[in-house]
């Protein structure tokens, strides 16, 4: 049973937002365009284990997506954890094309690109295996004992996995997606012994939705963009002019296409509070954010959005709905 979501990571949708929201020239536009393209490869990716994962028995797997814990000053975070009665398993994701050659002298990833591209990482295995620790810790600190496996998957059938002569042991760790599954079934045969009851089975749940921290992003300050740099206004949705939308008669009116749009200027808060890390809105703010003259206006729109609030009359701030929940 999937008890926590996967979502499209908070780092994608800002960096889109963002990307709509600077001009066409912006000097950083093709870093952020490089970045967006790793991160949605990464994310499809992790798309990959839902197929596989989805035949397994709901009663007996809980499945975790994109959980981050902490044990203090730092957190950590797991691509997706499966949580049974006999032993928890750990899956580290990873969307490589080409070659992937494990070197064991430096503990490093080599990736040998299709294109001959040769690039260095850090060595998933180890990866894995300090979230093993951390997540024990985690469990620990609850009086939970419960054995812990991980595993590496590479969701692209055809990249080549190798390693040095008299190391194979070293990959015993990493698989191609296809064959998921079945080593699910290896290791849940390998524990008979059920360790915490389904009692403590769903205490733990509770609790690590509980303390599940999403992962926060501030795109302006990691690309330096200063907020004057953002294009503000509502925008087309149609043509993707960077050209504002104009309040016509209870409608937004797009100058260049003419398309008429009565939702615009849902999307617009929702990149103002996308692009703004600690987000809140007034209704001032959000007349200057939309181009807008009226305060009557405004706030007929704010309030036909039944955002959250707080405060009173002026000093009323509207504040979003969870933006963390990019539905895949």
């Amino acid at each position: 049973m999937i008890v926590n979501e996967r979502t499209i990571p908070i780092k994608i949708q800002k960096s889109e937002v963002l990307l709509r929201r600077i001009p066409e020239n912006h000097w950083k536009r093709a870093e952020i365009v490089s970045d967006l393209a790793k991160r949605w490869a990464g994310f499809r990716g992790e798309q990959a284990v839902d197929f596989p994962l989805s035949k397994l028995p709901e009663k007996d797997y809980l499945i975790f997506h994109g959980i981050r814990l902490s044990n203090g000053k730092y957190s950590f975070q797991i691509d997706t954890l499966i949580l049974t009665a006999f032993f928890a398993l750990i899956l580290e994701v990873k969307n490589y094309a080409g070659t992937l050659y494990f070197d064991p002298i430096l503990d490093q990833l080599i990736q040998t690109n299709p294109n001959g591209e040769v690039k260095g990482y850090a060595n998933p295995i180890e990866q894995a295996r300090q979230q093993q620790i951390e997540l024990e810790k985690w469990l620990k600190k609850r009086n939970i004992f419960i054995p812990i496996e991980f595993l590496i998957i590479i969701s692209k059938p055809s990249t080549i996995i190798q390693t040095a002569p008299g190391y194979m042991k070293m990959l015993q760790k990493v698989l191609h997606v296809q064959f998921l599954l079945s080593r699910i079934e290896k290791i849940s045969s390998s524990y008979k012994k059920e360790i915490i009851s389904s009692k403590e089975l769903k205490k733990v749940c509770r609790a690590l939705l509980k303390e599940h921290t999403p992962e926060t992003f501030d795109p302006l300050q990691f690309y330096k963009i200063l907020s004057n740099e953002i294009l503000t206004g509502a925008l087309c949705d149609k043509c993707q002019s960077t050209l504002p939308l104009e309040r016509h008669y209870g409608t937004w009116f797009c100058p260049k296409c003419q398309t008429k749009d009565k939702n615009a200027h849902i999307r617009a808060i929702n990149d103002y509070f996308l692009l703004n890390n600690d987000p809140s809105i007034s209704n001032q703010q959000f007349r200057e954010f939309l181009h807008l003259s009226s305060a009557s206006i405004a706030k007929k729109l704010l309030i036909s959005m039944n955002l959250p609030f707080k405060g009173h009359y002026k000093d009323r701030v509207y504040l979003p709905h969870n933006l963390n929940q990019g539905k895949t």
